[in-house]
């Protein structure tokens, strides 16, 4: 029975040991600063785009401009004929167009417009630089979206055939 006893209280106390020996678990531990999630939900923006850019007419010599004459005409249909240069008359009625963003309310929407070529009936081109806002914030709910205007500018180089010159104006919009 001592033996008994004996080994009884060996494994016990080999038990006790292995159990101390080992490391406690640890409790589980948060961030201390907890990450944070977020979703921004919008509507898809539409664009449309009424009337046109009319530079309306220019008038240059037969021989062609001394240099580079810039025509520009403002998103408030403001005309600038070369500066005043000589060589260049511009006359005639000029229109801009009017695009018109829709999207989600009180969203801030960048206006992104792109360079193109204004191709001539007589196989020239123009170079067109499209200009205007850079962003428009959409107002509140119930109003169909704003309104914005784009101008433009175009290059007359001495190379410059005469004819009549068309070409689309590229803007895009996105969202911030």
């Amino acid at each position: 029975m001592t033996k008994l006893l004996r080994t009884t209280c060996l494994a016990a106390s080999v038990a006790a040991t292995a159990l101390a020996a080992a490391p406690a678990a640890a409790a589980p531990v948060g961030a201390t600063t907890p990450a944070t999630a977020r979703a921004r939900i919008v509507k898809p923006l539409t664009l449309t785009a009424t009337g046109q850019l009319n530079f309306a007419d220019i008038v240059i010599p037969a021989a062609g401009v001394a240099a580079t004459r810039t025509i520009s005409l403002s998103d408030a249909n403001v005309r600038d004929c070369a500066g005043g240069a000589v060589d260049v008359v511009c006359s005639g009625t000029t229109s801009v167009p009017t695009y018109n963003v829709t999207g989600t309310n009180k969203e801030v929407v960048t206006v992104i417009k792109t360079a193109s070529l204004l191709n001539g009936s007589n196989g020239g081109t123009l170079a067109f630089r499209p200009t205007g806002v850079n962003s428009v914030t959409l107002p509140n709910s119930g109003n169909t979206g704003v309104n914005f205007n784009i101008g433009g500018e175009i290059d007359i180089v001495p190379a410059t055939v005469d004819g009549l010159y068309t070409g689309n104006i590229n803007v895009t919009v996105d969202y911030q």
